[in-house]
This record gives C-alpha cells, sequence and structure tokens, in this order.
C-alpha cells in the first residue's frame, strides 16, 4: 500500500522538473520496486501543490528516462531497470547537442571500457565468437576491395561499420556486465552516421586492427590480444 507521506509540497515552485525531482527522491526514499506503484495523480497533486498539467509533464518524463509507465487502469508503475532503454534514450538527447567535442568524449569512453574489460572478453569468448570474429573480417576485406569500384562512400561506409559494430559486440557478447554491452550498443546507435576513413590505407589499417585482435584470440594470445586492442584504440589516423 503506498502513501504521500515523504513528498514535499512544491506549490510555490510549479516547474515540472521540480517535480519530476521530488518524484525520483521519493521512488528512492521508500524503496520502491519495480511493479510497485505510484500514488494516484490526485493524491500526487495534492502532496505536492502542483496542477495536473505539470504532474504530468513531470511524469512524461519520468516515463522518457525509463524509471516509470503508467498503465490505464492501473496507475503509474515503477519499471525493471532496462539499460538497452536507457541507452537509447541518452542517444537521443545527446544527438541535441552540438558540442564539436562530443564524439571525442565518446569515443574516449568507449576505449576506456574496452581495454578495461578486454581482459573479460579474452576469458569468456568461445570458439562459435571466434568464428564469426573470421567471418566479419573477412566481410570488412571485401568491402575495403570493392570501395575502389564505389563512385559514393555512403552504402559501403554503413555496410562496412556494420560489420565493424558487429565484430565489438561478438567480442564483448559474454561479458557478465550489461551496462558495459549497453554502451558499445549505445556508441554505434549515436554513430549511425559512420565517417568511415575514406582512404585506401586508411581502410586497410581499420581492417588490420581487427585482423590481429582475431588472429590473437584463434591463438589464444593473452599478450598479443592486449596489443592488438591497445593498437585498435591508440592509432592516430591524422598523423599518417
Amino acid at each position: 500500500m503506498t502513501t504521500t507521506s515523504g513528498l514535499h509540497n512544491l506549490k510555490s515552485e510549479k516547474l515540472y522538473i521540480r517535480v519530476y525531482d521530488e518524484i525520483k527522491e521519493y521512488i528512492f526514499r521508500n524503496n520502491l520496486q519495480p511493479g510497485d506503484k505510484l500514488p494516484t495523480e490526485m493524491e500526487l497533486c495534492e502532496s505536492l501543490g502542483v496542477s495536473r498539467n505539470v504532474l504530468r509533464e513531470s511524469i512524461k518524463a519520468l516515463e522518457i528516462t525509463g524509471l516509470v509507465r503508467s498503465r490505464p487502469g492501473v496507475g503509474i508503475v515503477i519499471r525493471d531497470c532496462n539499460m538497452d532503454f536507457f541507452m537509447s534514450t541518452l542517444v537521443s538527447q545527446l544527438s541535441a547537442y552540438r558540442d564539436p567535442h562530443l564524439e571525442e568524449y565518446i569515443e574516449e569512453l568507449r576505449r576506456i571500457l574496452e581495454i578495461g574489460f578486454m581482459d573479460h572478453a579474452f576469458d569468456s569468448i568461445t570458439q562459435e565468437d571466434i568464428a564469426e570474429l573470421a567471418i566479419l573480417v573477412d566481410t570488412m576485406e571485401k568491402k575495403g576491395k570493392s570501395q575502389a569500384k564505389a563512385k559514393t562512400m555512403s552504402s559501403f561506409g554503413v555496410a562496412f561499420a556494420k560489420a565493424d559494430a558487429s565484430f565489438h559486440r561478438t567480442l564483448f557478447s559474454h561479458v557478465q556486465n550489461r551496462l558495459m554491452t549497453s554502451i558499445i550498443d549505445f556508441f554505434w546507435a549515436y554513430d549511425e552516421t559512420y565517417k568511415m576513413k575514406s582512404t585506401h590505407s586508411h581502410l586497410n589499417i581499420t581492417i588490420d586492427k581487427h585482423k590481429r585482435i582475431y588472429e590473437a584470440l584463434l591463438a589464444h594470445d593473452r599478450s598479443a590480444f592486449h596489443d592488438a586492442m591497445y593498437y585498435h584504440f591508440n592509432y592516430d589516423y591524422d598523423k599518417k
């Protein structure tokens, strides 16, 4: 049974973001779990001192962040933690910004995570995964060879990037950290307009980086795998 005790009256400040913050704190203070319900709209409006319109804007924001969901005939229910939902929402929010360094920040986050979890990947990868990596490297090589014949980079770049993305998803597919795998998916979702290096030498380097990772795993050589991962993330195309 839910109560409205512990909610602060916000009658003097009716901004929906304040209501959003107060309800979120209420959920955490009362240790509400997935499936638990919030008080009714009427109870929330009365306790918070806000209009129904303001409350509904706040609930909408809570739904967007994946914390709650409105169920007709049931009420406002606490959701299960859904990292994919959270990361996809973060993608759309970040896309609204125009920070010229945003792509660099995301690349750096990905580098730190993949390097940090590379031993987990090495220890958990299967022979089937390694066979899949071989197919993906072969796909990248074929796309690289066909690039010289392509009139534009658009369709080629997308196909190449899909193989690249699948390579990294496969590499970390058995790492027991849902946040890690969601962030990898997030990187590729954010970078859906993948800016593929256009010169033949750059393409060859990108293919070579993935081939080194694959060959180290095939040989079950941890040291070579470490070297290949560092090479992958530390190579500077701009200086070549």
